[in-house]
């Protein structure tokens, strides 16, 4: 029996232990573009009182059909909506802003986690476009995400920046390697 409490124990705290990977780099087969998608990681972290999960903002680097982009999922614990066309700001250390646009996205249930924690909360999974290449030498420090009822800000802590950071500079240079097939 505490055998099995411990084990519990460490799959609890092990689970948000994760390096940035790349789970995604093959060539498709139609159109001959590199498709690449790094591992998400978690930039935001709000708990909510008495529970385990909280609303957490975890964004992943993609792309696809020539494309880059980053998907974004938004554990919001109620139900939200963006618009497409409406912004999500990152603020850097120099406190320069940094827009991406709202190009798609979809808001219910189970929307904003990464994994099975917080399946039965409300979230939005969000694709975002503009100039990626400024996580590759900023730390990011902040993000607003505008809805249809105002904007939201999250802090980003220096450690989760970093990390975010690292999984760009994984995924830019993915994309210059040649269309090599692997999936993970």
């Amino acid at each position: 029996m505490r055998k099995s409490h411990l084990f519990l124990l460490l799959l609890m705290f092990s689970i948000n232990i994760q390096a940035q990977s790349i789970k995604v780099s093959k060539t498709d087969k139609f159109t001959k573009d590199k498709v690449v998608y790094t591992s998400y990681e978690k930039i935001s972290s709000e708990a909510f009182i008495g529970t385990q999960t909280g609303k957490n903002i975890a964004i992943c680097f993609g792309r696809e059909n020539g494309l880059n982009m980053i998907l974004m999922k938004w554990l919001t614990g109620d139900a939200r909506l963006v618009s497409v066309n409406s912004k999500v700001v990152f603020l850097d250390e120099e406190d320069n802003t940094h827009e991406f646009t709202v190009s798609d996205y979809a808001s219910g249930r189970g929307e904003g986690t990464v994994g099975a924690l917080g399946m039965d909360l409300w979230g939005l999974r969000i694709l975002l476009l503009g100039d990626l290449s400024v996580f590759k030498d900023h730390i990011m420090t902040a993000v607003r995400i505008y809805t249809t009822d105002g904007y939201y800000d999250y802090k980003i802590k220096k450690s989760a920046a970093e990390k975010a950071r690292k999984a760009y500079r994984l995924f830019e240079k993915e994309i210059q390697k040649g269309n090599i097939d692997k999936w993970k």
